[in-house]
């Protein structure tokens, strides 16, 4: 049976997540949280693949008032950065399973909060960053030459170049949180590409990043700190370093969300560029896959997300590593911010001690 789901943040960017739980198998939306209920019952109607018919009159504005009227297990939050924190203690307060879009909060205060609200329920609920873009068939096989037999065996080195030109005005007044709120891109921009990374090889053992200060108001940027891009250096415990570079305030033109890559194992190299993917040994190349990266609207990615979180729920399949390295890319992007901040290079393991104790 379907697990009861409450979805909060029906607008903007959620209407596409909305879709994407109508049309997974393992979650059922029994209720949608918004401030804007109109705003919401809209996007309700406009849904496709047959949502629940009596959906759209079951839209409230808090998770509170929602279980008011209905049972759940899970809860979805796809609401505004700066709401993250409410919303997510408010959901794990009741025992539900939550899932949070990244970043599910912006500053360590709140994340230890939000840890905090986790251990305090007696119902032992999952705590999930929600990253889709990890699921989709390119970044799953990148996922799989770096993991397993038959792949790049033991990394020795690697990069990451993320180049975009994004505009962060969503109107003539106003600005997504990414433009206003400081270390956003640590925590949003590259959080993509480093949560991809994090779900194969795990937390690297230091951490030393760099941020790009920009002023432009043609994109929203507007010299807020931690908003444009930045560089990081990380370093694993077997020496292997993997360098990030990115930017979303580029002058290009887009390239994509996905990024360019490349690893360098013992057993072969890998490089991928959205969803061309190869694989090389010896000087040859051995595997070369054209996958597909990013769906269009990246719902089928969060429709893929949804599936694997609620098998999670339903059979404990993958809740370890769904729930521990979403989580650790939150601490690696935190990381990535306090390193900028201090000109220091992070010690990872006695950081996120912290941050978790």
């Amino acid at each position: 049976m379907p697990i009861p789901t409450i979805h909060a943040g029906c607008k903007h960017f959620g209407s596409g997540r909305l879709q994407a739980l109508v049309n997974a198998e393992g979650l059922e939306p029994v209720a949608c949280v918004d401030l804007d209920i109109d705003g919401a019952k809209r996007v309700i109607e406009n849904l496709n693949n047959d949502p629940p018919a009596d959906l759209v009159n079951r839209v409230y504005s808090s998770i509170g008032e929602a279980l008011e009227h209905h049972e759940a297990e899970a809860c979805l939050i796809f609401a505004s950065t700066t709401a993250h924190a409410k919303l997510v203690i408010e959901s794990l307060d009741a025992g539900m399973h939550t899932l949070c879009v990244k970043p599910i909060v912006t500053n360590q205060d709140d994340f230890k909060a939000i840890l905090a609200a986790q251990r305090a329920s007696d119902k032992n609920p999952m705590l999930v960053q929600g990253q889709n873009k990890r699921w989709n068939p390119a970044a799953a096989k990148m996922r799989e030459w770096l993991r397993d037999e038959g792949g790049i065996g033991e990394m020795l080195g690697g990069e990451c170049r993320f180049w975009i030109r994004q505009n962060l005005w969503t109107g003539p007044d106003s600005r997504q949180p990414d433009a206003f709120v400081e270390g956003l891109y640590f925590h949003a921009g590259a959080s993509h590409q480093l949560d991809q990374l994090v779900a194969a090889k795990g937390l690297p053992q230091y951490v030393t990043a760099h941020i790009h200060n920009l002023i432009d108001e043609s994109l929203g940027q507007t010299g807020v700190w931690g908003t444009a891009g930045g560089n990081a250096l990380f370093e694993y415990e077997n020496g292997a370093p993997f360098t990030y570079a990115g930017t979303r305030s580029g002058h290009a033109r887009s390239t994509g969300w996905s990024g360019a890559w490349s690893f360098h194992g013992v057993d072969g190299d890998l490089q991928r560029d959205h969803g061309s993917l190869k694989l090389w040994r010896k000087g040859e190349c051995v595997e070369d896959l054209q996958l597909q990266d990013l769906h269009g609207g990246l719902i089928e990615d969060d429709r893929i997300q949804f599936d694997s979180f609620a098998t999670a729920i339903a059979t404990g399949e993958g809740r370890e590593w769904m729930q521990t390295s979403s989580l650790n890319t939150w601490t690696l992007m935190e990381a990535c911010n306090e390193s900028a901040r201090t000109h220091s290079r992070i010690d990872m393991a006695a950081f996120r001690e912290g941050l978790f104790a």
